[in-house]
């Protein structure tokens, strides 16, 4: 690459990821609300993003209306950028309320397993739980500076994410090795655990199992329920949503014992599934979702519909099926 094309990049990406999502978060929520819906309608702004995004949406949803769809996954895109400059305004300990609002409680003590999925802006999630009193943990592959190679402005963008998601959790995040262990300490300690739930087996490979999501044979990792079930710790589902005026509503389920991984995974499977076809430009994942249904179909014929698959090998290391949030530039949701 070039001088001239580096340069472009970068000027890009400080657009991209800290002027157009951080400069509306210094305005009141209702005008600033209103300067990112104006932005979404930039085909500039996450060009290659809503790209890879809009073409595994439309074949796996075709009755879309692909011009709005194509506005809402910048929205949100946008709207993921800007959490971390409007968390930074934020202190701690006082509820976002101009944009934030919350249906459901969180249990009355922990330890628990929290479960979501890579929908929405869920940084508000681990500020919310904060404030109810509960220092929540992320696990996360291990950061891996070398992965913005030639890229200063998305590397500042991702350090200083890491450092907003450790503040507004409270207690700072888990890597590999030794995941498990680490896990089990803090719930051990009253901790509560923050899972991602729906992750490709290119990410995770370990403990892949098979489920059905958006009509399609697919897979999703099991590991923190299969931990939830050892340890004999409840998991609470729970995920985010936007609405048209820019609330982030923190949707709070009911607690679940585990006793069967795999059945709940099933649930976790078509609670995901509606919340996509809700809102289908809310789903981050879209550019993996292609090549996951690729992973997942050898991974369902090598080891049968019916069992438990990508199980560890002997060179494989088991933690990776409780890691479930790989990228430094995805935070929560």
């Amino acid at each position: 690459m070039t001088a001239m094309a580096r340069l472009r990049r970068e000027i890009r990406d400080l657009i991209q990821i800290v002027l157009a999502p951080g400069l509306p978060a210094l305005l009141p929520w209702p005008a600033a609300f209103w300067v990112y819906r104006q932005l979404s309608r930039s085909r500039w702004l996450f060009g290659a993003q809503t790209e890879a995004s809009i073409r595994a949406a439309m074949d796996a949803l075709p009755t879309q209306d692909e011009k709005a769809l194509r506005r809402r996954l910048r929205l949100v895109r946008l709207l993921d950028a800007a959490d971390l400059y409007l968390a930074r305004r934020t202190p701690v300990g006082r509820p976002p309320t101009a944009h934030f609002r919350r249906k459901g409680e969180w249990p009355k003590e922990g330890p628990f397993i929290a479960l979501s999925f890579h929908y929405g802006n869920g940084m508000w999630m681990l500020r919310d739980a904060n404030h109810a009193g509960f220092g929540t943990v992320m696990t996360f592959a291990p950061f891996d500076e070398s992965m913005f190679s030639g890229r200063r402005v998305e590397l500042f963008y991702a350090k200083q994410r890491w450092r907003e998601t450790n503040r507004s959790a409270g207690v700072a995040s888990v890597f590999r090795p030794r995941i498990r262990e680490k896990l089990t300490t803090a719930l051990a300690e009253n901790k509560v655990v923050v899972g991602l739930l729906d992750v490709p087996p290119q990410l995770v490979s370990a403990r892949q199992l098979p489920v059905t999501l958006l009509g399609q044979p697919a897979t999703l990792p099991c590991g923190l329920l299969d931990l939830a079930k050892s340890l004999d710790v409840p998991v609470v589902p729970c995920w985010v949503t936007l609405d048209e005026k820019g609330y982030r509503t923190l949707h709070i389920e009911s607690a679940r014992h585990i006793t069967d991984p795999a059945a709940e995974l099933d649930w976790f499977a078509a609670q995901l599934d509606r919340l996509i076809r809700d809102d289908p430009g809310a789903w981050h994942f879209w550019p993996q979702w292609p090549q996951w249904l690729v992973d997942a179909a050898s991974i369902r014929a090598a080891h049968g519909d019916d069992n438990p698959v990508g199980q560890p090998g002997p060179d494989d290391d088991p933690d990776t099926a409780l890691i479930d949030q790989p990228g430094p530039g995805d935070a929560v949701g």
